[in-house]
């Protein structure tokens, strides 16, 4: 049915992760946080959703050189090549703490927050995508605007709103401001040496300015809508916030107590 996740590719394995939004969570329930409706599906030229596809097209006629680093480098979710979105915040935040050197606890604290946040970010966001169901720009864009196009590298899986790596990433860099400050300079160096894509290593001053690139990573590649990518941004933005109140120092825990 136009309009609902479809088969892209060569190899396609079919609906992956189907049921991880019915995943138990730690902090935040799918239901605790409402998801906005994405804008509805339409064929006709100039509509909203033909707008937000045909932007997906028009900024890979062709990349620019700079685009298609931002496109690859934030790839990660390539079986058998690259780590996986989240697994990539993790990197990111190995590498923060070990230019911060924080004392013990508050390592292990990061650590703990940072790990809860994506866990739950995925849950939210899963559920949402087989909620929703809506196609990637892969099959909108070859049925209604050119039939050949392709995007960078194969469209995930899954249906596209909203973007997962976009939760991840807000979620993460959330918890990570928190940590360690909102402005908090960083060279990402995880695929550094990589030469089998765009690898080489980007810095940063923020780690929102990272968690921006990276959603707007997902339109550069051509899998994903801004739409996707605004909305999982604004889910991982609050729900790395509900983390960042949790009371897990012993002190901030008897005053919820008492």
């Amino acid at each position: 049915m136009c309009g609902l996740l479809a088969p892209t590719g060569s190899s396609n394995p079919g609906p992956l992760l189907p049921h991880w939004g019915n995943t138990r969570p730690f902090v935040v329930h799918p239901g605790d946080l409402p998801v906005k409706t994405p804008v509805s599906f339409d064929l006709e030229p100039g509509s909203a959703f033909y707008t937000e596809a045909m932007e997906v097209f028009s900024v890979s006629q062709p990349l620019s050189k700079e685009n298609h680093w931002i496109a690859e480098l934030w790839s990660d979710d390539l079986p058998g090549l690259t780590i996986s979105p989240a697994g990539r915040w993790i990197s990111i935040a190995n590498q923060a703490l070990a230019k911060a050197r924080l004392p013990f606890p508050e390592v292990m604290e990061t650590y703990l927050k940072v790990t809860l946040a994506l866990c739950d970010a995925g849950i939210v966001v899963w559920e949402a995508k087989y909620r929703f169901n809506v196609e990637r720009p892969e099959s909108y864009i070859r049925r209604v605007i050119r039939p050949d196009w392709a995007p960078l590298h194969d469209s995930p899986s899954f249906p596209a709103y909203p973007s997962g790596h976009s939760a991840f990433g807000a979620a993460a860099a959330e918890v990570l401001s928190d940590q360690l400050g909102e402005r908090f300079p960083l060279e990402d160096r995880t695929h550094e040496k990589r030469q089998e894509f765009a690898g080489k290593s980007r810095s940063y001053h923020s780690f929102y300015e990272m968690a921006a690139e990276n959603a707007a990573s997902r339109v550069l590649l051509g899998v994903h809508y801004r739409m996707d990518c605004e909305e999982g941004l604004r889910l991982g933005k609050l729900i790395g916030q509900k983390v960042i109140s949790l009371p897990l120092k012993q002190k901030e825990a008897a005053m919820i107590h008492s």
